[in-house]
């Protein structure tokens, strides 16, 4: 049996890759008056919100003068409009697993900046006993799962993953964790075929089924 349930944030238990890509191309095109396309933006993705910015706009992330904070406000001011609730049933969902004596974490490739703002906004606070965040330099999600292994002294087979990126399979899978494939977002179709050759060991297009197969785990 599992002990904890690590999720991912962005298409899984909200359909904010939308939001995610709108707002960095408003950012740059304020900041350059250069609009980037979804695929430039995308192509970033696995960084971090100082990650993707700075690779859009040239700079190094570490540097003083990147203007998170005009992102941040493009990410704030949309989500209402792109990202306006999680899934539905998404906070009942995190609530049962707490209650049927699971641990519950978020590895998301969000830092701070963004990842706040959407739990806070999707009434989610308190429902994460730990939170593994991004980082600018490189997808890091199998280093967070390594760390919450060895934080909550757990071997890979007592816990699980639930994430839509491709990415999410191949870092589960090098660490030797299973991973429920997220397939129920609005961006999920696009990489069905990606997802499905890294041969997840569950893969759910329904969000309904996923608490009763946590439970079953």
């Amino acid at each position: 049996m599992i002990k904890a349930v690590l999720f991912d944030m962005d298409g899984t238990l909200g359909d904010t890759l939308p939001l995610c890509v709108e707002a960095y191309r408003q950012c740059v095109a304020e900041l350059t008056g250069r609009t980037p396309s979804p695929e430039e933006v995308v192509s970033f993705f696995g960084l971090s919100d100082r990650g993707v910015l700075a690779g859009l706009l040239g700079m190094h992330p570490d540097d003083a003068a990147l203007p998170i904070d005009r992102f941040v406000a493009a990410y704030e001011r949309l989500h209402p409009s792109l990202a306006p609730a999680p899934f539905p049933g998404a906070v009942e969902m995190l609530q049962a697993v707490k209650a049927a004596g699971l641990r519950v974490g978020l590895i998301s490739g969000k830092e701070h900046f963004t990842a706040l703002p959407t739990i806070s906004y999707y009434g989610m606070e308190g429902l994460f006993e730990w939170c593994g965040l991004g980082l600018p330099t490189h997808n890091c999600k199998a280093e967070r799962l390594q760390e919450v292994m060895q934080l909550w002294g757990l071997e890979p087979h007592e816990l699980v993953y639930v994430g839509d990126a491709p990415s999410d399979i191949e870092h589960c899978h090098s660490v030797g964790v299973r991973i429920i494939n997220a397939a129920w977002a609005s961006t999920a179709p696009a990489e069905e075929q990606a997802c499905l050759a890294r041969h997840p060991e569950y893969r759910l297009s329904n969000f309904n089924d996923l608490l009763p197969l946590i439970l079953s785990l």
